[in-house]
Order: C-alpha cells, then structure tokens, then sequence
C-alpha cells in the first residue's frame, strides 16, 4: 500500500466517522415550483407544516430530520421540502467531507412519496404540526423558500452543528415571524454542549463513538445556547411546540393558539435508543486483553528463570525435569512474543491513525472543531512504528525464534518512556487547568490503557532467552536487564 493510498483510506475514515452527525438524506423526486412570485391566498388556503423524523438505528439517522411541507389545494401541491440532500456517490464526497467544503442542497418530493420512505424503508417515526402563520408570514417564508430553489440558490455549505437541515428551516421560520425564535431562545441556556449530543446519540457504535470522542476539541465542549440546540431536529420541534402564534406586529395571538398546532403522528414507530455509554470498551478488550496476557506469561518466565537458577535439577528427577521446564519456559516466551505482538500491532494502527487525523484535519480541514486537538499529547502520528516490532514479535512467536534481544530495543524502551511523560504531562495540564477540553474520559480510558501498553512494551525489550549451561550451576542464567 503506497503513501497516498493510506492517506486516501485515512482522510476517508475521518470522514465517514464525522459524517456520524450527518442527518437522514431523503430521496430526490421532481420538484413543483411556486414560483418567487407566490403570494398566499387571501383565504389562506395554503398550508405549512413542521414535519420532523425521529431518531433512527442507523449512524446517519441518528439525530432525526427536519422537512417543511406546503400544501396548495388550488393548485393541487403538497410538496416536502428537504435540506438535507447530498450525493454520498461521488468519488470525492470523503474528501470535500474531510477539508469542510461539501456542499449540500434542498430537494423537493411528494408527500405520499415521504410517507413510504419514513414507514417501509427506514422504519422511523415522524410528527406534523401545522405552523399557524399570518399571510404575510406565510408569503416571506415561501418566497424564502422559493429563492432557496433557484439553480444558483440550491446549494449551501453544510456544517453538522450549525447548518444542517434543522437549523435551515429555524433561520427561514425566525425570518418569517420577525426574529421571535432567535430572540426568545437565543439568550436561554441549555445545560448541554456539541459533545454532549454527540455521546448521548452516537456513543452506542463503539467505533464512531471513540472516533469523535478523539478527533473533536474543546469548540464541541462549550454550553451552548437553545437556539444553537436547534440543530438537533427535536429540540428545534420542541422549542417551536412552546411559542405562541404572533400576528404581523409581534403581538401574541388573540386566540390563544401556539405557533404549531395539530399534531399528528403521521410514522407511529418508537424512537431507537439512545443513551451515553462508553465507547471505549472494544477497544480496551482488543487491547488489553493481549497486554494482560503479556504480562502473566512474563511472570511465568520470571518464575521458570528462579527455578531454574535455584534448584538442582536432579532433584527434579535431573534431565527429565530440566527439559520440562525449558519446554514451558519456550511456550511462555511465546505466548509472551505473540501477545506483545497483538497488542502493539493493534494499538500502532489505532494510535498511529488518530494521531495522524489529527494532525491532517488541523492541517488541511476547515473543520474547526479538528484543530488544536489535546489528544495529540497521547496519540502520534509516529506510533505506526510500534507495528513493526509487534510483527516482529509475532513473527518470532510463530516461528519458534527466541531472541536474545528483540529488534530495536533500546529505540524501544526510549520511545515508550517519551509517551509514558507526555501522557503524565497530559493529566497534569488537565489538573491545573491548562487543557481545557473535555479530555478526561480519554485519559481514563486510552491514557491508562496506553500507559499499559508502553509499560509491555519496556518489559518486552528484556531478553527472553537463558543459558542453560551445566545444569548444576544455577549462576548460567542471564537476566541481561538493560
């Protein structure tokens, strides 16, 4: 595999792993047009609905989905409008994902047409409430709309926290009713921020989880406002639930009506599960578990050597013993090689890729939210060099060869006492308050676990292998500590 194509593979897992937070993409149908002329009937005839999709299983369905409907009975329309279209087929969507500059657009399909797709294809459910607008404020939120679907105007550069296919409909709504949503929420706090949401919905894949949980910096920790909560499709339901209708002035309603009415659940599906795990215990079992082992048989071996030193074998029944305890001795060795192998294999690709995303996306991305990254005091581009005295030491296990001294050891033992201080370093800056992004639950979990793995990787540079010498004399055994 050459340069570029790793770095292909790279930018193309960052992007497939941000695009997490995407929002459900609906199909495309031909699309009735207004016209940037169309004006509310006097009878107010027209119709506009919020129609908001719920939470999904899928990793792209994960946040909900936000669409406006508009039903024209005169002119036998009922359209859905959908911002949150894009092409995930072209060649170069990874890419334009990874730098920040993809483009997304509005389409326009059936009502009928949604229907199906929300209850047969993705089996989500899905609410309509009717947006009690004046004629007026009908007439700026369809114009809006209608400019919105030009050719020149069809496009938007996307942004997963603000703007996505909620918060387009919010900002075409508040425009609509003269400000009034920002107004009332935007000065409100909602106790939560960016990465909050990204836990409480994405946590339950392990690999997105972990993968966002690392590459996103101290932007996604700030509390954030309810009207940038909008983002997510059933806050921007339920802030829109609590307003009440206002006329052309301002003014709340004289009816008493709120600025959504007539909730139907059109979709009677639940919403998947969610909640805030812990993303991190695949990796720690893949990981750890080769580590763990590491360690038990090195302690078998330290064991074996002692016997070996201090006993005389033909107390052992002589030959017959000492053969049998240079046979265990080679199985842990092996057991020992073949662990420590596993372990800093996988650990150099997972480490390795982060910290080579990382320094990418600060690089290359437009992605903000990718730069300045605390984690890049654990993760290092550079940990790719741990794979190849892993698969040297798997190599070595499979193939019987003991080692008197595995290879680059003392380059070894240097770099993994570097990661031990940077790593040391890290949770002293985020005890004094030096870093202040939420980088606690990677230390806890990555920091321990890396500090682990670099612990086996020290040890493993020991020598495994004694000299026998004359059985009787126990002084043969050679630690060669280093």
């Amino acid at each position: 595999m050459n340069f570029f194509t790793s770095l292909n593979l790279m930018i193309s897992s960052l992007a497939i792993t941000v695009a997490a937070l995407v929002f459900s993409p609906a199909p495309l149908h031909a699309a009735p047009d207004f016209g940037s002329s169309f004006v509310a009937d006097a009878d107010d005839s027209v119709q506009i609905y919020l129609m908001t999709v719920g939470i999904g299983d899928q990793i792209y369905a994960r946040f909900g989905h936000t669409m406006i409907r508009v039903v024209d009975p005169k002119k036998g329309q009922d359209a859905v409008y959908n911002w949150g279209m894009f092409d995930f087929a072209d060649p170069a969507f990874a890419w334009k994902f990874f730098k920040g500059v993809l483009l997304y657009r509005v389409g326009v399909q059936g009502y009928e047409r949604t229907i199906e797709h929300y209850k047969d294809y993705e089996m989500r459910p899905l609410w309509q409430e009717r947006l009690n607008l004046t004629p007026a404020q009908k007439k700026i939120l369809l114009d809006r709309i209608s400019w919105n679907m030009r050719p020149e105007n069809v496009r938007y550069p996307y942004q997963y926290f603000t703007n996505n296919c909620a918060t387009k409909p919010r900002d075409y709504l508040d425009e609509a009713v003269g400000g009034a949503i920002k107004a009332k929420y935007g000065g409100e706090p909602s106790g939560k921020s960016w990465r909050w949401y990204v836990r409480e919905y994405l946590n339950d894949n392990p690999v997105v989880g972990l993968g966002l949980e690392v590459l996103m910096n101290g932007d996604v920790d700030r509390k954030i406002s309810r009207w940038d909560e909008m983002f997510f499709p059933p806050k921007l339901r339920e802030g829109l639930l609590n307003l009440p209708a206002l006329d052309d002035n301002g003014r709340p309603d004289a009816g008493g009506r709120m600025l959504l009415g007539d909730t139907v659940q059109l979709v009677k599906l639940p919403d998947a599960a969610s909640g805030d795990r812990n993303s991190f215990v695949l990796a720690q079992m893949l990981f750890g578990i080769p580590v763990f082992f590491f360690f038990a048989a090195m302690v078998g071996v330290g064991g074996i050597r002692r016997t070996l030193a201090r006993s005389h074998p033909e107390q052992w029944t002589g030959r017959v013993a000492w053969a049998t305890l240079d046979a265990s001795h080679r199985f842990l060795v092996h057991l020992a090689q073949g662990c420590l192998g596993l372990g800093l294999c996988g650990w150099a690709l997972l480490s390795g890729s982060l910290g080579a995303i990382q320094v990418a996306s600060w690089m290359l991305s437009s992605h903000t939210d990718l730069h300045h990254n605390a984690n890049l005091w654990l993760f290092w581009p550079t940990d790719f060099l741990f794979f190849i005295v892993g698969w040297k030491s798997i190599w070595n296990a499979l193939h019987g060869s003991i080692k008197h001294r595995p290879i680059l050891s003392n380059s070894v033992r240097f770099y993994s006492g570097l990661h031990v201080m940077a790593l040391v370093t890290m949770i002293a800056l985020r005890k004094l308050n030096f870093i202040g992004q939420d980088v606690d639950r990677v230390l806890y979990n990555m920091g321990i676990l890396g500090g682990f793995i670099y612990a086996a990787s020290w040890f493993g540079m020991m020598d495994f292998v004694f000299k026998r010498g004359n059985p009787l004399e126990p002084a043969q055994v050679d630690d060669a500590s280093q």
